[in-house]
């Protein structure tokens, strides 16, 4: 992302999402300001940012802007850095702090590229080095798969027969590599989809769009939009086209 702005002020607000990055930032830091009013912080040369619950920050950014974030798989982050992913959720942190001075080394190189396409293949060369570390008997990736491709709408008992174990079992192993409870990070996932499909159908009605996304009916939805969010579907539509291009939907 780049963008100059001038004299303005943009506000972003952050509610809940299933994305954890590493954000590098090469132009003016944001400001980040949380939602209970308890503290003002600016953001790090380079961040590790944690998957979110519900609205916690919202970003102030004005001058020049510049960043690079890598978006994660589901589980991909903990599996690289065998980081436990209770360690992040809600949380963000100063990157190579956390992950070692490697990163640190990553974004001067990030920094001296010449182009977004250098900056990939720079990224994707550091990052497939770390795969052999990858410990298959922690991942939990069929199951976050089946959660994104059903956009939320699933059982976790079912979950947890296709994966062959008991729901206590499922439960904490799934809990133990993302931080987060397989029933809340349905409901993240299907909160995202739901902003994802009125981004780019903004024509939709949200009856329609809780219909689609099998929620029990609209005030359902709105429960768990002002729950993720802090905000009415109506109240966050002019957010929509910043929140569904993160909300991307991840790919198998």
């Amino acid at each position: 992302m780049e963008s100059s702005l001038a004299d303005s002020v943009l506000f972003w607000p952050i509610p809940a999402r299933s994305v954890t990055c590493i954000e590098f930032t090469f132009g003016d830091p944001y400001r980040i300001y949380h939602a209970d009013g308890s503290g003002l912080k600016v953001t790090y040369p380079s961040t590790l940012i944690g998957a979110k619950t519900h609205q916690r920050i919202q970003l102030e950014l004005n001058g020049h802007v510049e960043a690079f974030a890598i978006l994660f798989q589901p589980t991909g982050l903990q599996q690289l850095f065998s980081l436990p992913g209770g360690v992040i959720v809600n949380e963000h942190y100063e990157a190579d702090m956390v992950l070692g001075p490697a990163i640190a080394h990553l974004r001067i190189q990030l920094g001296e590229a010449k182009s977004f396409a250098q900056r990939i293949q720079i990224t994707d060369t550091f990052l497939t080095k770390r795969i052999p570390r990858i410990d298959d008997t922690l991942s939990v990736d069929a199951a976050v798969q089946h959660i994104v491709l059903s956009h939320g709408d699933v059982r976790v008992l079912d979950l947890a027969s296709r994966a062959g174990v008991g729901l206590r079992q499922f439960e904490r192993r799934f809990s133990d590599v993302l931080g987060i409870s397989p029933k809340l990070y349905s409901r993240i996932v299907r909160f995202e989809a739901a902003v994802r499909k009125r981004s780019v159908s903004p024509c939709a009605s949200w009856t329609t769009i809780a219909h689609e996304l099998g929620y029990h009916d609209q005030m359902h939805m709105v429960h768990d939009f002002q729950q993720l969010s802090g905000e009415s579907p109506t109240s966050l539509a002019p957010h929509l086209e910043y929140l569904g291009s993160v909300a991307a939907q991840p790919q198998p």
